[in-house]
């Protein structure tokens, strides 16, 4: 429940960075949101084939055929993010990337759920 806490906590600063268009640190947070949840599911069940590190995870989740494809799909888009942009957008920063993560968050919080009932 660690893992998930903090994921959390990362995903809320995440998406404040990108509301306020603040595009590196809002790509990095919401990369490490997803990791740190996959962390809480890792810990349940090992998998080498996931690596140490967030982006490690993210690219392993990418190719699973094992998680759903929203789940994929998620982990490709947040892989392929770039972490600076030249582009300036007008009115509210844009968090889809954090919607992202928050898939795997989601899917990640169901799966620690399911291990611990």
């Amino acid at each position: 429940t660690e893992w998930l806490r903090a994921a959390a906590n990362e995903l809320a600063r995440a998406e404040e960075a990108l509301l306020h268009k603040q595009q590196r640190p809002g790509v990095a947070g919401a990369r490490r949101a997803a990791g740190m949840a996959w962390n809480a599911v890792l810990v349940a069940a090992e998998d080498e084939t996931y690596g140490r590190s967030y982006m490690d995870h993210l690219h392993a989740l990418a190719a699973d055929a094992r998680v759903p494809e929203a789940v994929r799909a998620a982990a490709g888009a947040l892989v392929a993010a770039p972490l600076a942009t030249n582009v300036i957008p007008l009115g509210r920063g844009d968090t889809t990337m954090v919607e992202h993560a928050r898939v795997i968050v989601d899917e990640a919080r169901r799966r620690v759920s399911a291990a611990s009932s």
